[in-house]
């Protein structure tokens, strides 16, 4: 009697540890155990195809006992790409033309154990490294106190950083999405050096590629306008203020102002809290994330025209 009960014990015993240590065994009470076993590699990665700022690439699949996986290619942009385990092929972009790149393919399962990696194929991309053309810049408006621009480059590159320059100080960089900057005596925020009226200014633009290849424009020389001396009428006040608490910050926006010279993208907006200048923004009708104080709030905006004139402030209260 006794061996039959330590017989079926030890039975019992070894059960139980190889519920404990298979991963898709639940427990009595439901729960399921870590998966702890990793994908198999791919296999047989093959280089398909390469343009000058990308490469192909295709592979045997992985499998793995939980059925859910995704494949993770390392590392040619400097982080892995992450691909459908649906997908044994894929194409990575945004890589440096004439470069040399070492990449492997591993698969990873939803617990998160990682398979051996598959082997290691060495690409060079084709191309020389070639720099962005000569960026043509152009003057779309000019007026005392603002400036304008639009610029053209192109390159072989998929991405085009540009760079702003003011008789040789930095201004501001844009990527190849943006066309267009207006540098102006009032924009606070894009750090634009005093654009003053009648006077000359040297304006340079930088192009530069993926690859880090600069392209420095001609420069143009641009002359603002005069200042209208009988512009003493301020903007009319804001309207329609609100502030809301956003977690210790302060939303505050409101509706445009007019103004008899300056068009509303010139138009300034300063934010004052308790007294004290907390934002700018120029253009815009609203400020995120204001610094506030404890309690009482008092908020003010103030319009400012080109001219330097103040229309009178709206105010709000709020509470934190």
């Amino acid at each position: 009697m006794t061996r039959s009960f330590r017989w079926s014990f030890t039975v019992v015993g070894v059960l139980t540890l190889a519920i404990l240590f298979t991963s898709s065994v639940p427990s009595a009470a439901g729960f399921w155990f870590r998966d702890r076993k990793k994908p198999t590699a791919p296999t047989n990665v093959v280089v398909t195809a390469t343009t000058e700022h990308s490469v192909s690439l295709a592979w045997g699949p992985s499998t793995d006992n939980s059925g859910q996986f995704v494949y993770l290619i390392c590392c040619p942009t400097g982080v892995n790409t992450v691909v459908d385990q649906s997908q044994t092929s894929y194409t990575v972009e945004g890589l440096q033309s004439g470069k040399t790149y070492i990449i492997r393919v591993y698969a990873r399962d939803a617990a998160g154990n990682l398979s051996s990696s598959s082997n290691v194929v060495t690409v060079t991309l084709p191309g020389e490294i070639a720099a962005p053309t000569k960026p043509v810049v152009e003057v779309l408006d000019i007026g005392p106190t603002h400036v304008t621009l639009s610029w053209l480059s192109t390159d072989d590159g998929p991405y085009i950083w540009y760079t702003v320059f003011f008789d040789g100080q930095q201004v501001i960089t844009l990527n190849s999405r943006t066309k267009t900057f207006t540098c102006s005596a009032v924009l606070v925020p894009t750090g634009c050096i005093p654009i003053r009226p009648e006077t000359t200014y040297e304006v340079t633009v930088r192009a530069r590629d993926v690859d880090g290849n600069n392209t420095l424009s001609d420069p143009l020389l641009v002359t603002t306008d005069p200042a209208d001396p009988n512009d003493h009428t301020p903007p009319s006040p804001p309207v329609n203020l609100t502030a809301e608490d956003d977690g210790g910050f302060v939303i505050v926006d409101w509706d445009a102002s007019t103004d008899d010279v300056a068009p509303p993208s010139l138009i300034r907006y300063d934010v004052y809290v308790n007294g004290v200048l907390r934002a700018v923004v120029v253009g815009q009708t609203i400020a995120a994330e204001v610094d506030g104080d404890s309690g009482f709030n008092e908020i003010a905006v103030v319009a400012v025209d080109t001219a330097g004139n103040e229309s009178e402030p709206a105010m709000t209260e709020l509470i934190f």
